[in-house]
């Protein structure tokens, strides 16, 4: 489709003054786009504040079918699934993304405005039509209302249990949905609010215990298995930190 066109750098300074005079970026999976222009020397892309349509299609849409707040379809589904038209022909290029981007921008506005009373299903709206300041007011709440209900999100997903288990002539701790485990050496479960910060905490709390061996097995106490029984947490949101941390732990890399 590009054969014989021009580079993307050779735009770079058209791109780059759009890039600065922008008061938002809106897109579909915006972290793929910024990659491709960074590639081309365009600067600045992500210190501008952001409207990620997966993100506000998963909160008008996608979370009331308990679809994961990461496994959203792509960008025609979602545009089809909300009634923006779609040209089969001119998906994939420039002009058709665009156009599809922002039909779908508009649309999931107009969703989260009606769920939010500010509209209702029959008015006359026209997102496009409204004064700028209103229009980044709603685009702030809208992203306000995103945050809120992905923290939600997260703090369910974090909750669960962590079962301690007999392994190698110590003991490993597995952080589970379930309440249940299945084998038989299971020495104890307790349930937490974070599942990856349990793991964080307790492999910190028990580090001297740590098998040189295997960097996965701990030789607890009695009572060190007391501390486990009685050890609670709280969810901070930051459970892809501490997942990324018991992962260098595992490696044996103490940074």
């Amino acid at each position: 489709m590009v054969k014989g066109e021009k580079p993307v750098k050779e735009y770079r300074k058209e791109l780059q003054a759009l890039i600065d005079n922008s008061d938002y970026i809106i897109g579909f999976s915006l972290i793929d786009d910024f990659k491709a222009l960074e590639n081309a020397g365009l600067k600045n892309l992500r210190q501008k504040p952001q409207v990620e349509l997966r993100n506000l299609y998963w909160y008008c849409v996608a979370r009331h079918q308990d679809i994961p707040f990461h496994s959203g379809p792509n960008l025609s589904k979602c545009a089809d699934q909300v009634g923006v038209k779609v040209d089969t022909e001119a998906v994939h290029s420039a002009c058709g993304d665009t156009r599809v981007t922002l039909n779908l921008f508009y649309e999931l506005m107009r969703l989260f405005l009606i769920g939010e009373g500010i509209i209702t299903e029959s008015s006359e709206f026209n997102f496009a039509h409204l004064p700028k300041d209103q229009v980044y007011k709603l685009i702030e709440l809208a992203l306000k209302r995103i945050a809120e209900a992905k923290y939600e999100y997260d703090r369910k997903c974090a909750a669960g249990y962590v079962h301690v288990v007999s392994e190698e002539g110590g003991v490993m701790f597995t952080p589970s949905l379930n309440p249940e485990f299945q084998g038989n050496n299971l020495v104890l479960t307790i349930q937490v609010a974070a599942r990856r910060k349990a793991i964080y905490e307790l492999e910190t709390m028990f580090e001297r215990r740590r098998s040189k061996a295997m960097k996965k097995i701990f030789h607890l106490s009695k009572g060190d298995l007391e501390s486990v029984a009685a050890y609670q947490n709280e969810f901070d949101g930051n459970e892809q930190l501490y997942q990324k941390l018991t992962g260098l732990r595992r490696a044996g890399i103490n940074h």
